[in-house]
């Protein structure tokens, strides 16, 4: 195959099948740098991000013949790499992750908010293109209980539908919906928190 030619999901599946080698070049070509994204946000460790990578096109090349097109080929990419994230992280035993129940909006008995919302929109539009704002927001994704990080990475990093994610992870869309509601409000009290005190410390 060309260089820098995009091949259609169709023909890469026809030639894994036969086992054509250009068809493997040009499902990495096409997808490597997707997988290793989504495996980086969520390991956030770059040599397990790029062995769950290998990992995951092996396990394509190897198991072409299962997939059985009832989804996009990259929907079905991302589950095994998200599976096999997440089978890394339990080995990795993970003790990091925060409560993010602190974060949580409190509400009165009439249903309204305990505290004042605070407005930081505007700064956040001013510093949202600066480098060390998307470091302190990767920090606050990486913080994230696992369950949360993958839905946010997936919904809100890589652009996925609810309906897409919840495939993906094997859950209904509304308990996707509520752990992206979740996620995205602990990153809003962090933010919120980071921007009024400068602090990175919960």
């Amino acid at each position: 195959m060309s260089e820098n030619v995009v091949v259609d999901d169709e023909r890469i599946i026809e030639g894994l099948s036969e086992g054509q080698e250009w068809a493997v070049e040009a499902l990495v070509d096409k997808y490597y740098g997707r997988i290793y994204n989504l495996a980086m946000s969520i390991l956030r460790n770059e040599s397990d991000a790029e062995e769950i990578t290998q990992d995951v096109f092996m396990t394509v090349y190897e198991k072409i013949g299962s997939f059985k097109g009832d989804s996009a080929l990259y929907s079905w990419m991302y589950r095994i790499c998200v599976n096999a994230c997440l089978m890394r992280l339990r080995s990795r035993k993970r003790t990091d992750a925060v409560s993010i129940e602190e974060f949580m909006p409190v509400f009165t008995e009439e249903g309204k908010h305990a505290s004042q919302v605070q407005d930081w929109s505007p700064e956040v539009e001013r510093r949202v293109l600066n480098k060390e704002l998307g470091e302190v927001l990767r920090k606050f994704i990486g913080e994230l209980p696992d369950k949360y990080r993958v839905v946010l990475v997936l919904s809100d990093v890589e652009g996925l539908s609810n309906e897409e994610t919840a495939h993906i992870l094997g859950l209904s869309i509304p308990a996707v919906k509520s752990r992206l509601h979740r996620a995205r409000l602990y990153l809003r009290g962090r933010l919120e928190k980071y921007l009024t005190e400068g602090k990175l410390d919960s």
